[in-house]
């Protein structure tokens, strides 16, 4: 896990020619957390392209003797298709140790404003066990100066099988943004299981768009 966690900070921070890439590293009290999102068109002005997430836990404790959890990994990849504006439509797949690789679809809305950006996706995963989920991003950057602005960001996941639930979260970052660079305080409420065993994770982040 930390050999892929370290080759994903290598990778995309390196990566020149993109552009509008978040990438997200939070220190919190249980654990380390990284997450990227790239969204690419095949060419200017195209209606088609790729996208790839990656959300990866990096635990300081893994023992559930002693109270700890499994490290966690997610890898999703899309084929796209803009059919409006603000709707995409998305087909690939998606992956975890736990799950293993599943054919997802999904569908994306985005609505963006001065300030607001708002992000509402839904997805269907094939596998051995189906499954559904809502994905949900809201953020608000009013400017504060010239050369800052704050930087707050909801964002929410919920995923349900045929057994019931499988796994959520929620994340709360306030902050200040300068210079694309964002950073601040956070913190993730997690979910697991059918009986939504609760976990928290809070800290400092750090959050470049590159």
């Amino acid at each position: 896990m930390k050999m892929i966690f370290t080759a994903a900070l290598l990778l995309f921070i390196g990566i020149v020619h993109a552009q509008n890439i978040p990438v997200e590293l939070m220190a919190g009290n249980a654990y380390l957390n990284y997450q990227h999102s790239i969204h690419r068109k095949t060419s200017a002005g195209s209606r088609f392209g790729w996208t790839h997430i990656t959300n990866m836990v990096n635990r300081y404790q893994t023992n559930t003797i002693k109270g700890g959890r499994p490290n966690e990994m997610m890898n999703q990849g899309y084929f796209t298709a803009m059919i409006h504006p603000k709707i995409t439509i998305m087909g690939g797949f998606f992956y975890t140790p736990v799950t293993d690789v599943k054919l997802s679809i999904a569908t994306q809305f985005a609505h963006k404003t001065k300030n607001w950006f708002m992000i509402l996706s839904p997805r269907f995963d094939a596998g051995k066990k189906n499954s559904y989920e809502l994905f949900g991003l809201l953020e608000y950057q009013p400017a504060l100066t010239t050369r800052t602005k704050l930087y707050s960001r909801f964002q929410f996941m919920t995923n349900h099988g045929n057994d019931g639930h499988n796994r959520s979260y929620q994340q709360l970052r306030i902050g200040i943004d300068k210079k694309a660079i964002q950073f601040g305080i956070g913190i993730t409420v997690d979910q697991y299981g059918p009986t939504t065993e609760i976990t928290t994770n809070s800290g400092v982040f750090i959050r470049k768009l590159i």
